[in-house]
């Protein structure tokens, strides 16, 4: 037991050197009450070690050790977690330490359609009032657009939603369809602002239940359907326009140029796909691809490089209108996500336990941090599906002009 006591002391120990060398202001109070308190001044955050197993992240210390045993209760932290991992990461951590919590999707995982099925009923079976209580009343789950400084989270996903219809020039009465349509929020927008019909597809039966609730709510159940339906099974049926908002994520290099003809062959000539997804600006070393979100968040995820999606984009007979970059977006949003998070927790914990709470904060806070630090980005990309004659021209005039023409 002594052993392992000065073996604890002196991980510790060395973990205060580096916070010293690093200029990082932190007091630590061990499971015995003891206090360690770094030489910097200005002490704003107190770090609990609430289990001895906390000292196993100190032996190799990098984003995925200390976000783990975060999840994992090892300890707590008074003050602003957000900002003391802005912190640490930004000074005590290399690059590639950095992003082993934030190395988002693995390119490894197999992703047959059953297993498809079953990562999406992981992440997004949580109980839709979990989600409510911090994306708020549009349950957008992916960035805003925000026009302010002081824009609400609401009005910010709102913008979002009206650009997207914007860009696809959408008119009264054509077949939208939606893939990966979450809890119908985009779905609902567009029937109610702009009109179309809307087929919405999704693999989990609570989003599906939560987006058939509001549509019924909103008077809308002749405007939109939603079906528990893998993409790759759409069928034979053509829509006038089709949007991806938030799901690529999930389909993963290998099969992304499937993905791509599969859009190509269910969207009219002439027609436009808004891909709005996540992208990487950092080529990852050999041994990053099981990470944090592997394990915890997007099992049988991968992000790609924007210029390969839209080269296998074009590879399945897209033009690209239209790519917009929304990475400072996404950074505000998430930032709104963590304060509605911790102003909520109480309300939170009453509906998911602490464990699956923590993975969402800390999941939310390397996110931050990675779009802040540029290795990942937001693209809007609008492509359009060539006409045979190359008779129409004007869609390529004010792809999405704030001057068109809504219903409501």
């Amino acid at each position: 037991m002594k052993a392992l006591i000065k073996k604890e002391s002196f991980f510790l120990k060395r973990f205060i050197q580096t916070l010293n060398r690093e200029m990082i202001p932190l007091e630590i109070i061990d499971t015995s009450g003891n206090k360690y308190s770094t030489a910097q001044e200005g002490i704003k955050h107190k770090l609990f070690i609430k289990d001895r197993k906390f000292f196993k992240a100190l032996i190799s210390p990098d984003a995925f050790s200390f976000g783990e045993a975060y999840i994992k209760g090892y300890f707590d932290i008074s003050g602003s977690i957000k900002e003391l991992y802005e912190l640490v990461c930004d000074k005590l951590l290399s690059t590639d330490q950095r992003k082993s919590i934030l190395s988002f999707f693995s390119h490894f995982f197999i992703k047959q359609k059953e297993k498809e099925k079953e990562n999406i009923e992981y992440h997004y079976n949580v109980p839709s009032d979990f989600y409510r209580l911090f994306l708020g009343q549009t349950m957008g789950y992916t960035c805003g657009y925000y026009t302010s400084e002081d824009a609400s989270m609401d009005d910010a996903q709102n913008e979002k939603m009206d650009i997207i219809c914007r860009k696809l020039k959408l008119e009264k009465g054509e077949k939208l369809l939606d893939i990966g349509c979450g809890w119908g929020n985009f779905g609902v927008y567009a029937a109610k602002h702009y009109g179309v019909d809307v087929t919405g597809i999704t693999l989990s039966l609570e989003q599906k239940k939560y987006a058939e609730h509001w549509i019924k709510k909103e008077g809308l159940s002749n405007k939109i359907k939603i079906k528990i339906l893998n993409y790759r099974d759409l069928g034979m049926e053509v829509f006038d326009k089709i949007s991806c908002v938030g799901m690529s994520e999930h389909v993963g290099k290998a099969n992304m140029l499937n993905f791509f003809k599969i859009v190509q062959k269910t969207l009219k000539k002439g027609g436009l796909f808004m891909q709005h997804t996540i992208t990487t600006n950092t080529r990852r070393k050999k041994g990053y691809e099981n990470s944090f979100l592997d394990k915890y968040m997007f099992p049988g995820g991968e992000l790609m490089f924007e210029h390969d999606l839209v080269n296998l984009a074009s590879a399945s007979g897209f033009e690209l209108l239209n790519a917009e970059n929304f990475r400072t977006h996404y950074v505000k949003t998430l930032n709104d996500w963590i304060l509605q998070m911790e102003k909520h927790k109480d309300k939170l914990l009453r509906i998911v336990s602490d464990n699956v709470y923590r993975i969402y904060h800390v999941f939310f806070i390397g996110s931050l941090i990675s779009f802040k630090a540029k290795e990942i980005s937001l693209f809007q990309n609008l492509f359009y599906k060539t006409r045979t004659d190359n008779s129409r021209t004007d869609i390529f005039l004010s792809p999405y002009s704030k001057n068109e023409t809504r219903i409501a």
